[in-house]
Parts: structure tokens; sequence; C-alpha cells
């Protein structure tokens, strides 16, 4: 059978790509302790890892909204933030008998035989996997576009997900990484707002990628609404409360953390913590311990590093 060795929660940022000096020293501490991580984690020798984050309006939009997918076949990185177009090995047995167990103990994943993965989930390997000698199984949890789900049902997906990872009948060694978070405010507008200068991109959000009609113009578009931020909000204490919540194994708090309560205190990035909660769910008994916390206003995000063991 195979066995959960270890987890790793990461905050990710798009602007580390293209800004990497912005951060300045807490941005070179965060990045030290990334390669540190990824020697800590291979220690381990994982087998697979399952790589739980999310997509920004790149792969899913309003006309087709899962909330939780898994790829099973092929799974390809778009490219987006300087990062590379990953071809991205996919353990196939352990992602199909992830999906059977989901279907099985309540949880309908969509299920995609080709799936594009944004900088969600090509930063995590970018950082923990780069030279993809690690197969994996990417799932990526609706944290953008509301309704989500919520807090409870992305701790039960863990729970199942570690009852599925367990159950494989593989001697394989299984690491989980998730990628989001922490607090910031994503320059993304609301589906329902009025303004003249947001009908453009809603009308794309709404309708799909299909909308598109130069993906180097929306993608450069995308972009320059992040750029132009040389210095976002960052919810330092929020985001410690989370921390200490998690590694005090507060669950049940954490659980019942409504949307609305996440949106005002952490921002709508905020939601990304749904991505960590799927792991806390899996890795509820192991021991979390916050090696790397860094509130990084030039880089938009609240920046952390969990490890599990």
């Amino acid at each position: 059978m195979a066995q959960i060795i270890s987890g790793v929660a990461m905050s990710h940022s798009p602007l580390i790509m293209t800004n990497e000096e912005a951060g300045g020293e807490k941005g070179r501490r965060f990045l030290n302790q990334t390669k540190e991580t990824e020697r800590w984690l291979k220690k381990f020798n994982p087998d697979v890892i399952v790589l739980i984050s999310d997509d920004h309006f790149n792969s899913y939009y309003y006309n087709h909204m899962p909330s939780f997918t898994i790829g099973i076949d092929k799974c390809e990185g778009w490219g987006d933030w300087q990062l590379p177009e990953y071809q991205i090995p996919v353990q196939k047995d352990l992602a199909k008998h992830i999906l059977d167990t989901g279907l099985e103990k309540g949880i309908d994943f969509a299920f995609t035989m080709s799936m594009k993965v944004d900088h969600g989930h090509t930063q995590g390997i970018y950082f923990l996997n780069s030279d993809l000698a690690i197969p994996v199984v990417p799932i990526a949890i609706n944290t953008s576009a509301p309704p989500l789900p919520t807090m409870d049902r992305c701790f039960q997906l863990g729970e199942i997900l570690r009852e599925a990872i367990q159950s494989w009948g593989e001697n394989k060694r299984v690491a989980i990484v998730a990628s989001g978070g922490l607090s910031h405010w994503v320059p993304i507008p609301k589906i329902d707002s009025e303004n003249e200068e947001d009908q453009d991109m809603i009308h794309i959000l709404t309708h799909g990628r299909p909308e598109i009609k130069d993906s180097n113009e929306y993608k450069k578009t995308r972009e320059n609404r992040v750029t132009t931020i040389k210095s976002g909000p960052v919810n330092e204490e929020w985001d410690r409360s989370f921390l200490n919540a998690l590694t005090s194994g507060d669950i049940s708090a954490l659980r019942n953390w409504s949307y609305d309560y996440i949106e005002e205190n952490g921002g709508n990035g905020g939601q990304e913590i749904r991505n960590w909660l799927v792991l806390l769910g899996a890795l509820q008994d192991f021991n979390a311990e916050v090696v790397c916390y860094e509130p990084i206003p030039e880089w938009v995000t609240g920046m952390a590093i969990v490890q599990f063991n």
C-alpha cells in the first residue's frame, strides 16, 4: 500500500518571477527557504507528488466552473508569468484511483485527460520539482469564482484524498504539496461590476476562453493589472492567525471560516487557503511547522512555507 510521507504548503506570487528584486531582504529569505524546503522534501524520497492549487481564469471560467478538478492523463503549464510551459508527468494510476475513490466516497471530481495549469501549480513545480523527476497528480480547487466550496468541504476532500492514497495498491511514497495564499487582493473585477472599464474582462470571465481574440494581448492585459501595483495590502495579523490555527491544531475553527470572513480579512486572493485546507484534511495528524513567513507587499502577498512531517 502507498504511504504519505510528508507535505508542504507554500504561498505563490507571480511577481516573484517578474520582479524578484522588489521583495528585498524578505523576498531573499523566502526564496532561500524554498531551496531548503526542496532539499527537505527530497530527503523523504517521494515517488509521487499530489499537487493542489487553483486556476486564475486561465483554464476555467464562469461558462464551466468545477469546484474540484483532477488531471488523470496529460498535463502542461500555460507558461504564464515567465514560468516554463512544463510538460508535467502525471502518475495516472494514482490519479484515476483518487478519482474513483472520490466518486465512491461522495466527492464528484471533474476530471480531464488534457489538463492545463497556470502559475498556481507551476510555481510549486518550479521551486520543489523543477527537474520534473517526480511525477505529479494535479488537483485544482475553485478559489476564484464564487460560489466557492466551503472550507469544511475542502477539508473533507483532504480526508478522502488521504483514504485514496493509503488504499492505492502500490508500494509508493507520496508527498502532498498545496500552493496558494496567504492574504492578497487580486485585481480581477467582480462578476457583477458595472464599471465600464471592467466589461471586456467580465465578458471573457463569463463566456470563457473562446472569447479571447488575442491570447498574447489577454496575457499582457492580465499581467499589467498586477504589475502596476507597486505595493499591495497584506494583512500580517490575519496571516499569522491562520498559521497559528494551522500549527496549533485548531482545525474546527478553520473549517468554519466563511467566504465573507476570508474576503474581508485576507482578500479575494486569500480564498486560496482552501488549497491548504485540503492538505490539512489529509495530514491532520502530521506535525506542522512554519519555516518561513514574510509579509511582502511588493509581491502583493503574505508569503509562507509550512512543512508537515
